[in-house]
């Protein structure tokens, strides 16, 4: 299977979770990752506005808020990079070419070193940590020379063997996976 069809698949079984159920499994994963180290010392957090049927993100940077941390959000340019600004309650956003929402104004990119915790999106992992994303490759490259903590989010669904013969050598694996309860 290739990375392209593993991907749609799992998209596709995403589409299929209950809203119930989504909604439960929402909450498992904000409570694990709100009791854990990682977002407990972190202080400013790199995180994606999700967009369904990705697990959400709303209160998740509500919470971060709430706590007093800073978020950044990224930006992908045209050249495959990403770059994180700081996202705030009054932050105007755009709608990108992939359909995510991103700040409008881009004028102080956040310094890699300043984000200690970045939640990382995709669509399928192994129990290694490996992912497979949207496409495009822009978190592996971001992540090459990032040295905070990294963790993603996910549903039962989204782990499978499968990438374990999928991975190449600029993938690079997330430090944690907070899996949903099945």
């Amino acid at each position: 299977m290739l990375k392209k069809d593993i991907r749609l698949q799992v998209l596709k079984e995403l589409r299929e979770i209950p809203h119930a159920i989504r909604k439960e499994y929402n909450i498992d994963i904000q409570n694990q990752l709100f009791a854990s180290q990682e977002w407990k010392q972190a202080k400013h957090i790199g995180i994606t506005l999700s967009r369904y049927p990705e697990v959400d993100t709303e209160a998740i940077i509500k919470q971060a808020w709430e706590e007093g941390k800073s978020v950044s959000i990224p930006y992908s340019t045209t050249d495959r990079k990403l770059y994180f600004y700081l996202y705030k309650p009054d932050t105007k956003l755009d709608l990108s070419k992939f359909g995510l929402l991103e700040p409008t104004v881009k004028t102080h990119p956040q310094p890699k070193e300043a984000i200690d915790l970045l939640i990382v999106p995709g669509v399928v992992f192994n129990q290694s940590g490996y992912r497979i994303g949207f496409g495009g490759g822009y978190y592996d490259r971001y992540l090459k020379d990032y040295n905070g903590k990294t963790i993603s989010l996910a549903y039962p669904l989204q782990i499978k063997n499968e990438v374990d013969r999928l991975i190449e050598g600029h993938d690079v694996p997330i430090g944690k996976i907070f899996l949903a309860a099945k």
